[in-house]
């Protein structure tokens, strides 16, 4: 957590990440740590990497998973997690960037261009990127991410979850 008021951070893998990218790997990690214990179960990196537009195979998460969660418990903290995850950002991306590619992640589910997605729906794409999330957990990402109570996420909703400004 030391990333507090500096503009950059330089990850374990020597790439130096933006704060507004540290800002959504933090958002990222935050929103799946719904304990709030510091740390995050393996079981949700390719869910988190897929929602931030890294699809791996189930071979090549093993391998990325099995090298940065070193002790072998299942759980990564922050700071794993960012130099995990920073092997997937490309040092020049920006806060826009990444709004786009987010964007992209997003309007790729929602088919037919209404700029929501009702909440089953996002739900069925959580559960179909990781078959392992419980069902309540499922329920409380949701509740987050539609916060107005609308019964759909749209991208703002979704933005202010991977962004933090949803804890703003």
């Amino acid at each position: 957590m030391s990333d507090t008021g500096s503009e950059t951070a330089e990850s374990t893998t020597g790439k130096e990440l933006s704060k507004d990218q540290l800002k959504v790997l933090r958002d990222a990690f935050n929103a799946f740590d719904k304990e709030k214990t510091g740390s995050i179960s393996t079981d949700v990196v390719g869910t988190i990497l897929e929602l931030l537009g890294h699809k791996l195979t189930e071979e090549e998460l093993e391998e990325v998973i099995e090298e940065y969660d070193e002790d072998e418990s299942g759980q990564l903290e922050f700071d794993e997690f960012v130099a995990l995850a920073s092997c997937y950002v490309t040092p020049e991306e920006d806060y826009e960037s990444l709004r786009a590619e987010l964007r992209e992640v997003f309007m790729m589910y929602d088919k037919d261009a209404k700029g929501y997605l009702p909440v089953e729906e996002f739900k069925a794409i959580l559960r179909e990127l990781d078959g392992e999330v419980p069902e309540d957990e499922l329920d409380e990402i949701v509740d987050e991410i539609d916060a107005d109570g609308s019964g759909t996420v749209d991208f703002e909703e979704f933005m202010d979850v991977m962004t933090a400004d949803y804890y703003a």
